[in-house]
């Protein structure tokens, strides 16, 4: 089974973890104030301290450019289920969203909580997203639970646009 290992750090640093790594499928995504690696492999991972997710379910193809979002949901146990039937009718649904790369669902090895990654040509198509009543469930879910079992969150980053900004 394949896993999702997500680190963060300096951008700095983890240019110098992808030097040290070339062969590993590591991918630098960035915002305006961080910078993760994002693994996704069946090994053991080579990130020295990383978030660790089970793939549950992966549509797509991830194109290396564009828009990507982490939605990390904390569920209840009673809720899983609810909540796996949720993703399957998004997922069909965005099946067919334009700007639409990639979809995945990835389980924390530590706790309940569920990570929606999804990857977009352009931050313009996860903005159009936002506006469906599908992804208000999301967030129905993620604010129902925060209080009580953690934190709920979206983090929104990009590839590097640039070729300087890969070195």
């Amino acid at each position: 089974m394949k896993n999702i290992y997500i680190t963060s750090g300096t951008e700095h640093y983890l240019r110098q973890v992808l030097e040290e790594h070339p062969t590993h499928s590591l991918q630098l995504l960035q915002n305006y104030s961080n910078a993760i690696i994002l693994e996704e492999s069946e090994n053991p991972t080579v990130l020295k301290e990383a978030a660790a997710y089970r793939l549950l379910q992966s549509r797509g193809e991830m194109k290396g450019y564009g828009s990507v979002t982490f939605e990390y949901v904390m569920v209840r146990d009673e809720e899983i289920p609810i909540f796996l039937k949720m993703y399957q009718t998004i997922v069909s649904i965005l099946s067919d969203t334009r700007g639409l790369q990639c979809i995945q669902l990835g389980q924390s090895k530590t706790q309940n909580k569920f990570l929606i990654i999804t990857f977009w040509d352009s931050e313009k198509y996860y903005q159009a997203w936002k506006t469906t009543p599908y992804h208000a469930e999301v967030i129905k879910i993620m604010e129902k639970n925060n209080s009580q079992i953690g934190f709920s969150h979206i983090d929104t980053y990009r590839f590097p646009e640039f070729s300087h900004d890969f070195k």
